[in-house]
Formats: C-alpha cells, sequence, structure tokens
C-alpha cells in the first residue's frame, strides 16, 4: 500500500473506480466489522476477536476463509454474500489521525487497482475544488472511525468481565489433512450467564447484549463456510 494524504495539486486528476465487487478482499480469510454491524453481519459470518501480537489490542473480526488468503465469499471475480462489511467498502481511503486524535487526513491507497484518470468518480473538479462525491466518502470514514472507537469500548467490557476466551478452531475437511486456526478468541457463553445480576445488568444498560448474542450465534456460521468451501 502507498498511504496518500489527498490534496488537489498532486491529486487533481485522479477519479476512483466503483468498488461494488470488493475485489481487494479476494485473498483476505477476514475482514474488520464494528460492533453497530455484528447483527447484520452474523447472518453470513462468523464473528470472532484476535488479539494484535505488537499492541496487545484486540479487534472484532468476521471470518470469511477457513485458511489464511483464502475468501470464500469471493468467487468468479465479485463478492458473493449479501452482506458488505462496512470497512471493505470504504476502500481505498482511510483516516490517518494524530496520537491525540484531534487532527485527522483523508487519505487514500495511491496503488490501489480503483485510482486512475479515466474511469470512475472524480476527486475535485476542474477548478480543485472537492467534489461532493468526496465529501461524502470523507464523511463515511469519520463516521466509521466513530464507530471504531465505540467497538474498542465494546470490547473493552468484554475483558472486563472477564468474557473473551480463546478458541482453536480443529478443522478436518473431506481429501485434507486435519488442521487447527489458532490465535481467536470468542465471547463465553457460559460466563456471560454465570455473571452476576449487577454485572449482567451493566451490559444490558449499556446495550451491549444484542451484539454479544449476535456474536455468539455467529459461531454457528463455521459451519456455512465449511459447506462453502466442500462445493468449491
Amino acid at each position: 500500500m502507498d498511504i496518500k494524504a489527498i490534496n488537489n495539486s498532486a491529486h487533481g486528476q485522479l477519479k476512483i473506480k466503483n468498488n461494488e465487487n470488493l475485489q481487494q478482499s479476494k485473498n483476505k480469510h477476514f475482514a474488520p466489522v464494528v460492533v453497530q454491524e455484528f447483527i447484520a453481519a452474523s447472518q453470513e459470518f462468523p464473528i470472532v476477536f484476535i488479539k494484535d501480537a505488537g499492541t496487545g489490542q484486540f479487534k472484532a473480526i468476521a471470518l470469511l476463509g477457513l485458511k489464511s488468503e483464502e475468501n470464500l465469499f469471493f468467487r468468479d471475480d465479485t463478492w458473493q454474500a449479501a452482506y458488505k462489511p462496512e470497512g471493505l467498502t470504504l476502500y481505498p481511503f482511510l483516516l490517518h489521525q494524530e496520537k491525540n486524535r484531534d487532527n485527522a487526513v483523508l487519505c487514500f491507497d495511491a496503488d490501489s487497482f480503483l485510482v486512475n484518470k479515466t474511469e470512475g468518480e472524480a476527486l475535485f473538479d476542474e477548478n480543485g475544488v472537492q467534489n461532493q462525491w468526496l465529501t461524502d466518502k470523507g464523511e463515511r470514514i469519520v463516521s466509521y472511525i466513530e464507530k471504531t472507537n465505540a467497538t474498542e469500548n465494546f470490547i473493552k467490557l468484554l475483558l472486563d468481565k472477564d468474557l473473551l476466551v480463546p478458541q482453536t478452531l480443529n478443522l478436518k475437511l473431506e481429501g485434507e489433512d486435519e488442521y487447527s486456526i489458532n490465535g481467536l478468541y470468542v465471547i463465553d457463553e457460559k460466563k456471560l450467564a454465570a455473571l452476576s445480576e449487577q454485572s449482567f445488568s451493566e451490559l444490558r444498560k449499556v446495550l451491549a447484549l444484542p451484539a454479544i448474542y449476535a456474536a455468539i450465534f455467529s459461531l454457528q456460521r463455521i459451519n456455512h463456510l465449511v459447506r462453502i468451501k466442500l462445493t468449491d
């Protein structure tokens, strides 16, 4: 990736092609998800959590495949699932924030296959004024950052209640050797049920329960991934 801050002098002639196919996800076996989309995403993908080895920070993801670089929802050069994780739809844009988060700059991946000078939506008009399309994209990015912050708070709540536990998936598919997927964390349903009335009430009051149950129920979608893989 070649991340560049957008400005009209350097990028006045650039255009961004439509990203309906989410082609950048072709070789991605997971996609980030924010807590606000847990319910919708859980209808198609297992929602689990991973821990950054460097920072120790947990992130919520939707599993798209059962092996590295395997996206079972991308076939025939197009995205096949009915739901599109919001983070994927924002590509090639992102927001660069300073450590204090007071200043943010709209950026894009200059190496993206979507970036060109002939096809798609122009970033600026002939006078160098930012087009409304780009303004709308920027507002969506800002909104997504706010959702990401809310997701971080949600995960912190899970950790405070000791509800996240490591989970290894052991898989044996027809024609393949048995293998394991490590590094995943899930919400422990038994620990949730064992919470004190006060702790459970705290989750209810901050409206965390719908997302928690969505993540728990979504694990049934692992079988859906297996079925897709077996039919490929």
